[in-house]
């Protein structure tokens, strides 16, 4: 079997700092741009940039970009994600901003900071694999029971949804067409998750560590629906019970309908 060689990207990165949500690999996600470096980004690098490299970038979480380049930089998370930006929106009301819609690539590290002005630009080293997987039987193979524990939920939730919806449908597809190593991070990006559980799966290094924590991630959603059915169960059944006893109790007062009404008045 031929070797695959790995997919790079750059060394050196800009940065888009954001305090809105967590960009996860695989995922995709729209942010709001209107302080002074990010600007300075979209601006220099996104909207003059001609080449694929051009439109990467480093998405910093939980790192709010001051409102002025005047302002130091505050400290950065030191997890990243490398993403590319798919698609820039701007608008002048009320205030001069952009929303972009971003895809996450890979984790990054930050090695160090090499400028903070326009817009920073770190040197960051690849944490995460971007090569094809040729085999993912090889890849079960290393992550053992942990991933066909994952596996089972995630195939257990999906099918508890609504399987006639077009992307629950190719959700279902994906889970087994994509790698095991892809999976908690596009599961957390869809199911319900708080921001500070997103950056807790970001930080998750490990392989091993990033499937023992979205379990109980899958497990806790699962369980959410179970009880969102029943409940629902119970009202259809209530409403049947409803629908059956309503016309029994008109049909009993018809006779006496004008009567009743003329008692009542």
């Amino acid at each position: 079997m031929s070797s695959v060689s790995p997919i790079q990207i750059p060394r050196r990165l800009p940065l888009l700092l954001t305090n809105e949500g967590v960009l996860l690999p695989g995922s995709t996600m729209r942010t709001s741009v209107d302080s002074a470096r990010n600007l300075q980004l979209v601006r220099s690098r996104l909207l003059k940039g001609t080449s694929l490299q051009s439109t990467i970038l480093g998405v910093i979480p939980n790192t709010p970009d001051p409102a002025s380049d005047a302002q130091d930089l505050p400290p950065l998370h030191r997890i990243g994600t490398a993403a590319l930006a798919v698609q820039v929106v701007g608008s002048n009301w009320p205030k001069p901003h952009y929303t972009l819609l971003i895809t996450g690539l890979c984790r990054f590290q930050i090695v160090q900071v090499l400028k903070e002005k326009p817009y920073p630009v770190a040197e960051v080293e690849q944490l995460d694999r971007l090569e094809e997987f040729p085999n993912t039987c090889k890849t079960r193979e290393e992550l053992g029971e942990l991933s066909e524990q994952f596996y089972k939920y995630a195939v257990q939730l999906v099918e508890m949804l609504d399987m006639s919806v077009p992307a629950v449908a190719k959700l279902r597809r994906l889970l087994d067409s994509l790698p095991r190593e892809a999976l908690p991070d596009i599961l957390t990006s869809i199911i319900r998750t708080s921001n500070k559980e997103k950056l807790q799966i970001l930080d998750a290094v490990s392989l091993e560590e990033r499937f023992k924590m979205t379990i109980p991630l899958l497990v806790r959603q699962i369980e959410g629906l179970k009880l969102l059915q029943k409940t629902r169960k119970h009202k259809q059944d209530d409403d049947k019970r409803v629908i059956a006893i309503r016309p029994i109790r008109r049909i009993t007062h018809i006779p006496g309908a004008l009567e009743d009404d003329d008692e009542d008045e």
